[in-house]
């Protein structure tokens, strides 16, 4: 692929055009990080509300009715449906197994098991399964 930027500081806004013989999965989700214009999820912690960078967040899990946000150092609630909250998520996520999403880019490590399943270990040392119908995925984005 030819990759053209233009850089000028006077450009009112920004823009990106694409020229493709067929639209991707890959291509999908790079737009849909170009369109992405929050790079934070306002999150519960005790009783303050904080944002939380989407680069910092490693692992989202259902718990309850709400969703429990890791970062490498720090826990995190947000109050939604984890359906409605993947959509708005960048491209780095993916979903692990029903109710779990982890960001692939904070993978430190995989566990091979036995009978085809996987283990993630992320870099704060959670441990996450990989539900079986989501493997293909995880393969994808790596590049496995």
């Amino acid at each position: 692929m030819k990759v053209d930027l233009h850089i000028d500081s006077k450009l009112d806004v920004e823009r990106a055009d694409f020229w493709l013989r067929q639209m991707t999965t890959r291509m999908t989700a790079i737009i849909a990080q170009l369109n992405q214009e929050q790079e934070a999820l306002w999150c519960y912690q005790d009783d303050q509300v904080k944002p939380v960078a989407y680069r910092d967040i490693i692992v989202l899990r259902t718990v309850g009715s709400q969703i429990q946000i890791t970062t490498a150092d720090n826990r995190y609630y947000y109050s939604a449906r984890m359906a409605k909250l993947a959509a708005q998520l960048p491209a780095q996520f993916i979903e692990s197994a029903r109710g779990t999403m982890i960001n692939y880019q904070k993978i430190d490590h995989l566990e091979l098991l036995g009978n085809g399943k996987i283990d993630v270990l992320m870099v704060n040392q959670e441990r996450v399964q990989m539900a079986r119908r989501k493997i293909k995925n995880l393969k994808e984005k790596l590049g496995l």
